[in-house]
């Protein structure tokens, strides 16, 4: 189930995240992909977090509604070139998905994470995956790559939303979601990429 936008930590399994942290910076997604569908364009917020010290992403959270806490102001002046930078590359990626994200980003938390990382850098814009071929590639199972792709802390620029079902219902969760508004996202971020 997706979290209301302010408690949604997106992570799981490193006691150095503090998800009370606020956010460096919340973007409204209209923002940054203007072409967006209006009933994602308004209720979704990308929460952007740097880490500690400023110098790499650490996690972008998709934030379903208007967030209740206010992103803190910056700290210093190192952290505000990187988050313009991870702003324009944003809406850069939302004009073409096949742009690639030139950004530092933090260390994956885990080896298991890190291969994941890989895998899913290795499946090309307009491409997708089955749950069951990328478990298979991590010599893994299915719902275990589901849980950690639903805790993806840099969805769009480490791409999980091309991992789809195998069955009918190809689309059956985003952002530890299965309905909703995160997987009518799901749905329109893999619609333009296919269109690219």
């Amino acid at each position: 189930m997706v979290k209301p936008a302010a408690d949604n930590p997106n992570h799981s399994g490193d006691e150095t995240f503090d998800a009370a942290r606020p956010f460096d910076s919340v973007l409204c997604l209209r923002d940054v992909a203007p072409q967006a569908p209006v009933n994602l364009g308004d209720t979704i917020h990308l929460g952007i977090r740097l880490t500690l010290d400023g110098d790499a992403l650490d996690e972008i959270a998709w934030l379903v509604g208007t967030p209740r806490k206010a992103a803190k102001a910056s700290a210093c002046a190192q952290r505000e070139p990187l988050l313009e930078t991870i702003r324009q590359q944003l809406g850069v990626w939302f004009a073409d998905p096949t742009f690639a994200f030139q950004l530092p980003l933090a260390a994956p938390r885990t080896a298991f994470q890190a291969r994941l990382r890989d895998a899913l850098w290795a499946t090309h814009f307009g491409d997708t995956l089955t749950y069951g071929d990328l478990a298979k590639q991590l010599n893994s199972a299915p719902r275990a790559v589901g849980q950690a792709l639903g805790s993806n802390p840099l969805p769009i620029i480490v791409p999980c939303h091309r991992i789809i079902s195998a069955g009918i219902n190809r689309l059956t969760g985003f952002n530890h979601a299965s309905n909703g508004p995160m997987l009518t996202l799901k749905a329109w971020l893999l619609e333009r990429e296919a269109r690219a």
